[in-house]
């Protein structure tokens, strides 16, 4: 968020569980630049009828008429839900899938008759690795089947995406090895270090990739 609102003329949603909490007012209190704004929606990434109402909102109260990038960030990893397939409790997967594959539905199909009248529609996903099937040999000695698995549904939504929207163009990112809290907790549960990007580095390579889209606005 920091990012974006922080350049000029740019306007900013945000979606956030608790637009009223601690931690939403953070956000509304970022440094904006010249002509720009952050707008909080209230989407929790659970529900089916968060993104369509945020939407209306935004048109009605906001006159906003078009979205340009959508990015699907909303995610958990919890370490303790992480077993062998052997142990793994299927409700702990579905709670995964739900949050990290089923919410890029919702999302896309939300927010998409705002983005779809933008002249170079951007959707991406915030992904990772451990989630492909390929990469899968390099993280097979970390249990991470119920977040790995709802990655993999995840990616494979945003590939029928490409396939089937020609004029959007939508990708995943593996933003790396970052050192977030989740992350802490889960490399203390794996005893293994906690090494790896800052959030803000993490940020700064995404958004090249984004504006790598836009080489004459950025």
């Amino acid at each position: 968020m920091e990012h974006y609102v922080s350049r000029p003329d740019t306007i900013v949603i945000a979606g956030v569980r608790t637009p009223g909490s601690e931690q939403a007012d953070t956000l509304v209190r970022l440094p904006a630049g010249k002509g720009s704004k952050l707008i909080l929606a209230k989407i929790d990434a659970t529900s089916n009828n968060d993104v369509p109402q945020a939407m209306s909102e935004l048109d009605q109260r906001h006159n906003i008429q078009h979205l340009d990038i959508v990015i699907a960030n909303a995610g958990i990893f919890t370490p303790t839900a992480h077993q062998k397939m052997g142990n793994m409790n299927l409700s702990d997967l579905q709670s995964h899938i739900d949050v990290n594959a089923y919410s890029v539905v919702r999302l896309f199909q939300g927010v998409w008759p705002l983005l779809s009248k933008s002249l170079k529609p951007v959707f991406l996903l915030n992904s990772a690795g451990a989630g492909t099937l390929g990469g899968m040999k390099s993280f097979a000695h970390f249990p991470l089947n119920s977040y790995a698995a709802s990655k993999v549904l995840a990616n494979f939504v945003v590939l029928r995406l490409h396939f089937e929207y020609p004029d959007l163009i939508a990708f995943a990112v593996h933003p790396g090895s970052v050192v977030t809290e989740n992350r802490t907790q889960a490399a203390k549960m794996l005893g293994v270090e906690v090494e790896g990007l800052s959030v803000n580095d993490c940020v700064s390579g995404m958004m090249r990739i984004v504006r790598s889209f836009f080489p004459v606005d950025g």
